[in-house]
């Protein structure tokens, strides 16, 4: 029966590996399997890609490491063997000369929930890990901006100390409030004239209206007096005419007068 593979087997390590030895041959591996020359299928390389980083994220840290140094000192029987770092070799299980008594039952039994137990305990440390590279990641993100709005202020305010720099913002901002107002009295001046300038308009439209009517009531009173003058010459012309006719008629019948009486003293 073949020992079992361990974590110090994947990586190609003895169980007294220094620290160091884990990180250089975490990163030979890694190398290895993302280089293309392993003679894997993609799969099978991200997969060892995978063991790997499971076995450098517990053998790396102390707490971890020991915990797992203590499950290999446990009497968990053999219940096959791992792939090896190459990838090459199939799990495999031999139980061809096994003798199953009451004990090796109990043992094999207690060996498969330690592995369970492993496995969970793998889970959850793998989901922690991630989930404090997450919360890590943010923290790096705020420090990260904050080192950016100190270089900013640095950058803006030179070397003046938090005292200085608080009241030369309480200037800013006081020259900012300045401005806003000054820009809202502007904005009130504006209003203000745009309105007055709206009033003259429409003061000057009713004046042009009120004179437009004036013209017209002057033009039609002029018109109405030049017809009634037309009218009065009219008649007038016509009176001075009839007298002249009358006075004519009276003079044609004196004349006529004249004669018959001369015509009657010559008789």
């Amino acid at each position: 029966m073949k020992a079992r593979t361990t974590l110090y087997d994947l990586l190609g390590l003895s169980p007294q590996a220094s620290e160091a030895d884990i990180h250089a041959a975490h990163i030979r591996l890694f190398n290895h399997y993302k280089s293309g020359t392993h003679g894997l299928q993609p799969m099978d390389a991200e997969n060892q890609i995978k063991v790997i980083k499971e076995a450098y994220w517990i053998l790396s840290d102390q707490g971890r490491r020991d915990a797992y140094d203590a499950s290999l000192a446990a009497p968990i029987p053999p219940v096959g063997d791992l792939p090896p770092a190459s990838g090459s070799a199939p799990l495999k299980v031999e139980i061809a000369d096994v003798k199953w008594t009451p004990g090796r039952i109990m043992l094999s039994i207690i060996g498969g929930l330690m592995i369970i137990g492993m496995s969970i305990q793998i889970f959850f440390s793998v989901f922690a890990f991630k989930q404090a590279g997450r919360v890590a990641s943010g923290e790096a993100a705020a420090e990260a901006q904050e080192r950016v709005m100190a270089a900013e202020k640095r950058q803006m305010y030179g070397t003046l100390d938090d005292k200085e720099i608080a009241a030369q913002e309480a200037r800013e901002a006081e020259e900012r409030a300045e401005s806003r107002r000054r820009a809202e009295e502007q904005r009130l001046e504006y209003a203000r004239k745009e309105e007055e300038r709206k009033r003259e308009w429409a003061l000057r439209e009713r004046e042009q209206y009120a004179d437009r009517v004036s013209s017209d009531l002057e033009r039609a009173e002029q018109s109405a007096r030049q017809k009634a003058e037309w009218e009065k010459r009219q008649k007038e012309e016509a009176a001075r005419r009839a007298d002249m006719e009358e006075e004519r008629r009276i003079q044609e019948r004196v004349a006529r007068e004249r004669m018959r009486w001369q015509q009657e003293l010559q008789r």
